[in-house]
């Protein structure tokens, strides 16, 4: 239940000097959004010849920038849209971290829709159908980048919360949601496709996103994240990911940003 709900069980130290950098008796820690490329990356490194133990931690895109920010994670995974610059993740990245050295690495591209029932007896094929009467839906955590898209989507089109049927109803993870409907409990909602796949539910594409991973500096220099760099750009991991639907490796490991002074420094 614990996994389902996004979060691993794993816990950080909750005094103050913990909190300004975890050791390396509590491992290295994933705090971020949740995607199976990340559950995978975990088991990867796990295996390897020299074994890192990666926790992880699911608690959306946001949760994940200020847990980087305030030292309480090594690296974040996420996938925030900003509609008016028409970006993933950057212009969050600069706000959150502010005057911090970091890198922005992508891990997977996915593909983003409606997760509804076999059949899809409610005929649910568009961003439109949020709003029909009848229909329940399964939100995402406030915070999440799933989230963000939605109220995104709410604010551009004048739509308030209360037209729609489960808004106030959450879950923390893409499993959650598909589960959901899988149960009964829902109708619809949005999460990544091999969610829907794996649940046995229908699966109607809305818009493709890129799912990067946010380092500090401080942390790009260390040989565990040379480790972590070296999973992800192996041919190995990029075929374990391509073996699930809706995924799209052609970016993995590539540099999408870096801030000026982290370049300056890596030269």
């Amino acid at each position: 239940m614990n996994y389902l709900q996004g979060d691993s069980g794993e816990k950080w130290p909750q005094d103050s000097d913990a909190h300004k950098e975890i050791s390396s008796d509590y491992g290295y820690c994933f705090v971020g959004s949740h995607d199976l490329a990340v559950e995978l990356l975990a088991e990867f490194l796990n295996h390897s010849s020299s074994a890192l133990p990666l926790k992880t931690i699911f608690k959306g895109s946001m949760q994940g920038l200020i847990a980087l920010y305030r030292r309480e994670a090594q690296v974040t995974g996420i996938h925030l849209w900003d509609q008016k610059l028409q970006e993933y993740n950057i212009p969050f990245a600069e706000h959150i971290l502010l005057a911090e050295a970091y890198t922005v690495v992508n891990l997977i591209q996915r593909s983003q829709g409606w997760i509804v029932p076999a059949g899809n007896k409610h005929n649910i094929n568009s961003w439109e159908d949020i709003t029909r009467k009848g229909l329940r839906f399964i939100n995402r955590q406030r915070g999440s980048g799933t989230r963000f898209r939605i109220d995104q989507y709410l604010l551009e089109n004048e739509i308030s919360a209360n037209q729609i049927q489960g808004y106030e109803n959450e879950e923390q993870t893409h499993w959650g949601v598909a589960l959901k409907v899988a149960n009964g409990e829902a109708d619809f909602g949005l999460g990544f496709q091999f969610a829907a796949q794996r649940m046995g539910l229908d699966f109607v594409p809305l818009f493709k996103e890129r799912y990067d991973l946010v380092i500090l500096q401080e942390t790009v220099e260390k040989p565990e994240w040379q480790q972590i760099q070296a999973v992800i750009n192996s041919t190995a991991y990029k075929r374990a990911v391509e073996q699930h639907i809706g995924y799209d490796t052609s970016l993995t490991g590539k540099v999408i940003y870096e801030t000026p002074h982290s370049a300056k420094v890596r030269t």
